[in-house]
């Protein structure tokens, strides 16, 4: 849980050197969102590179606020706020990522929004 925590605390900071310690070489991100960010990320620049779509699309605005965390095994579940601004747009709901985490390191993603259609809405 240690791992995840620091991963959001990173990612809120735009703190990519500390992004880089915590995932695998080959880990992959499943975003299960819609229109330009939807796909499967393989590789640590890949993943990277999705943050940095969601900066850049966002204007910055995008904000991942860790509600709670609990693990089971090498999974660790996280519930957050997604926030963010976009074209005009604006949305407000929340997610619950799964990460694998072995060794230490994130080896994979799994997003799931409570609000697929206002995250559709949000990307489209």
């Amino acid at each position: 849980m240690a791992v995840i925590r620091r991963g959001y605390e990173a990612f809120g900071k735009g703190d990519i050197e500390t992004l880089k310690t915590l995932f695998a070489p080959n880990a992959i991100w499943h975003s299960v969102g819609a229109g330009v960010l939807a796909g499967n990320y393989r590789g640590l620049q890949a993943i990277l590179g999705f943050f940095g779509q969601l900066a850049h699309e966002t204007q910055g605005t995008v904000r991942a606020e860790l509600q709670t965390v609990a693990a089971s095994g090498d999974h660790v579940f996280a519930l957050h706020r997604n926030r963010g601004e976009r074209k005009g747009k604006t949305v407000d709901t929340k997610a619950v990522l799964v990460f694998k985490v072995e060794k230490g390191v994130v080896t994979e993603v799994a997003e799931f929004p409570f609000d697929h259609p206002a995250e559709v809405r949000f990307w489209s």
